[in-house]
């Protein structure tokens, strides 16, 4: 026997912005800032690994996570290429 599912915009949208999705989303987070810290303390790298939270215009939550050494992520001509937040978030994967 075969059963028919019809799935709805509208359900799938609350679903996505329920409290448990916004709750995994921000724990991902976390667990990827704490990475990172340990990683910045591991390689002396003077930063501030922060998380936000939020919903987009249309709805869609997200969990971000933040530093503030846009040098050490990227590099420049002064500062070697880290990628501190990129590892973490691998690490995690």
């Amino acid at each position: 026997m075969t059963t028919r599912i019809t799935l709805h915009f509208q359900g799938i949208g609350d679903a996505m912005r329920s409290a448990g999705v916004r709750g995994a989303l921000t724990g991902q987070a976390e667990k990827i800032a704490a990475r990172a810290r340990s990683i910045n303390n591991a390689e002396h790298i003077d930063a501030t690994v922060g998380v936000e939270s939020g919903t987009r215009p249309k709805g869609r939550p997200y969990g971000r996570v933040t530093s503030t050494a846009v040098d050490a992520e990227f590099g420049n001509s002064k500062t070697a290429r880290r990628r501190v937040l990129g590892r973490a978030a691998e690490q995690g994967s």
